[in-house]
């Protein structure tokens, strides 16, 4: 099964399946996929020591009716669209200097159906111009994560979530990096959204557990506790 094709089965589960029917006519989300994949492919660059290098910064330009629909569902398009370039870079042996970030802009003089890709190579951490979703906000207070060294709270360290979306993992273009063989490069995400932090797990090989039970999207709570292969971290929300 190719890149694309897991994108559409992922995309399926997605808003209880409602894509097909809410895009009808408009942009699709396989199309940004594809034009996504295409902008990688046009951009890529070979450095050093024959490693191929391609942007890790892309913004979706918009026409205001497709910006409006899509933006209803933003923090899980933009994480389906980064996974699809994950995956579509690594089956092509392709290296990114940063984490992938995807942000949908509306702009003016786009009509209904037509959209643009921009890329760039970056290395800050930073997500910006993305199309606001309903009902998505800061999460009050100060959430962060808590990582437990050997599973207990005599050694801690603490990682604010600051940014709108946090990506946990093993590979250095991680935000939390986690020195684990059980956890995945890119293991999962944490959104700020609806007041809260929703955590998304990167179709992982090993999964991602809250409370012992193993999750593939869920909202956390103050004290949750979440474990990434053999590494535990507690999600705070303080006050």
């Amino acid at each position: 099964m190719g890149v694309l094709q897991r994108f559409e089965r992922r995309l399926e589960g997605l808003v209880e399946g409602t894509f097909a029917k809410v895009f009808g006519g408009v942009v699709q989300p396989v199309e940004i996929a594809a034009a996504l994949q295409r902008e990688a492919q046009d951009k890529k660059a070979i450095v050093g020591h024959g490693r191929v290098l391609v942007p890790n910064d892309y913004v979706v330009e918009l026409g205001a009716t497709d910006a409006e629909r899509l933006g209803s569902y933003d923090a899980a398009l933009r994480s389906e669209l980064a996974a699809l370039l994950r995956d579509h870079a690594a089956e092509q042996g392709w290296s990114f200097v940063g984490p992938i970030h995807v942000a949908l802009e509306q702009v003016d003089d786009l009509g209904t159906g037509v959209f643009r890709v921009r890329s760039s190579v970056s290395a800050q951490d930073k997500v910006r111009g993305r199309v606001p979703p309903q009902g998505t906000q800061t999460a009050p207070g100060r959430p962060r994560l808590v990582l437990l060294a050997g599973g207990s709270t005599a050694q801690e360290r603490s990682f604010p979530l600051t940014q709108p979306v946090t990506v946990v993992g093993r590979g250095a273009e991680a935000d939390v990096r986690v020195v684990d063989t059980g956890v995945s490069r890119l293991h999962a995400e944490l959104h700020l959204q609806d007041g809260g932090v929703r955590l998304v797990d990167l179709q992982s090989t090993n999964g991602t557990l809250v409370n012992g039970s193993r999750v593939s999207n869920a909202m956390l709570s103050d004290g949750d506790r979440i474990e990434l292969g053999t590494t535990a971290l507690i999600y705070r929300q303080d006050e």
